[in-house]
């Protein structure tokens, strides 16, 4: 109810019962019972139906913001949250409620600009190997009977890797992006570096020294390509040395990938955990980068409470994924 409204029922009720006073003086001084009684009755019918007049008033005039903000949203479901909607200066709910309604409708915008920009740039990387694919068939098909078909052929093999590789990651995005909670079961974060830098065939020396008991709660698929993803990235730029090591810090289980390479400068050190972003693209494209390992990467830590960043080092990169220890 606005403080007008408040201020005209009040004033009605006084005089309500100013008036009904003075007729109840007058009724009682002449000896009029009856009369009394239906004085009071027409009283509380006076006071029933001007609280109703009140509060009717009181609920159109406070709903008035909140159909005009209804009408302003009814413009703008085309916008794709581009639009704003008009703030009240009244400092009441209402005020608060279109702030938070613009809050909303800036969230969906960066959402919707975001998405966007993913379709766009995984189309442009999907193109690339699909062209060259497509380029080396057209020839072979040209010229059948001209030369080794060897050679095309294993060409070919590449940038059908590449595609794999790049649709496997897009269907990792899809899944965490879709909010699916990681399965919990303990495991050995330093047994599981072991076994991922086993199985790579790296052509750069990899050294590993892990601390055991190392148990963390999460989804070992997802925690292994983490891991394995930080590894790859080490391997694209090392020089001649890559060093992992797995230990304890606090209450968190850390795991540290270092390379000699050329290193991040620091002023990319968040960019590169951005979807498809390369500091070098043409380099990077040659070694097999699609520019989502390290999203992955940090993707899979935030989903199991965790971290992914780029830290301080002597020369190289050094990537430093923290989990929380399970107690």
């Amino acid at each position: 109810m606005t403080s007008a409204t408040a201020a005209a029922l009040g004033s009605l009720m006084v005089a309500a019962v100013a008036v009904a006073a003075a007729v109840l003086y007058m009724l009682a001084d002449v000896g009029r019972p009856w009369a009394l009684a239906a004085v009071m009755a027409a009283l509380a019918a006076v006071a029933v139906a001007s609280a109703r007049w009140g509060v009717a008033r009181s609920a159109r005039g406070s709903l008035r913001p909140v159909e005009r903000l209804r009408r302003e949203l009814e413009g703008l479901a085309d916008d794709d949250g581009a639009g704003r909607v008009a703030v009240p200066p009244t400092g009441d709910e209402a005020e608060r409620l279109a702030e938070r309604v613009n809050e909303l409708l800036a969230r969906l915008e960066r959402a919707i600009l975001q998405r966007r920009a993913f379709v766009s740039d995984a189309s442009h990387e999907l193109r690339t190997p699909i062209a060259g694919l497509r380029a080396r068939i057209e020839l072979a098909l040209a010229a059948p009977d001209d030369g080794d078909a060897v050679e095309p052929l294993r060409h070919s093999l590449v940038d059908i890797d590449r595609l794999h590789r790049i649709v496997e990651d897009l269907l990792v995005l899809a899944r965490i992006d879709s909010g699916d909670i990681p399965a919990r079961e303990p495991i050995d974060l330093g047994a599981l570096v072991e076994a991922e830098a086993a199985l790579r065939t790296s052509p750069v020396p990899t050294a590993v020294k892990v601390e055991p008991g190392l148990i963390v709660g999460g989804d070992r698929q997802q925690l292994g390509r983490a891991v394995r993803n930080l590894l790859a990235n080490a391997e694209r730029y090392g020089a001649a040395q890559i060093e992992i090591e797995a230990r304890a810090d606090g209450d968190k289980a850390v795991v540290e990938v270092h390379d000699d390479g050329p290193g991040i400068p620091f002023a990319d050190r968040d960019r590169v955990f951005e979807r498809f972003t390369r500091l070098d693209p043409a380099r990077s494209r040659e070694k097999g980068g699609s520019g989502l390992g390290l999203p992955i990467a940090r993707e899979i830590a935030l989903a199991h409470g965790g971290t992914v960043q780029v830290a301080d080092g002597t020369r190289g990169a050094r990537l430093v994924l923290r989990l929380p220890l399970s107690r």
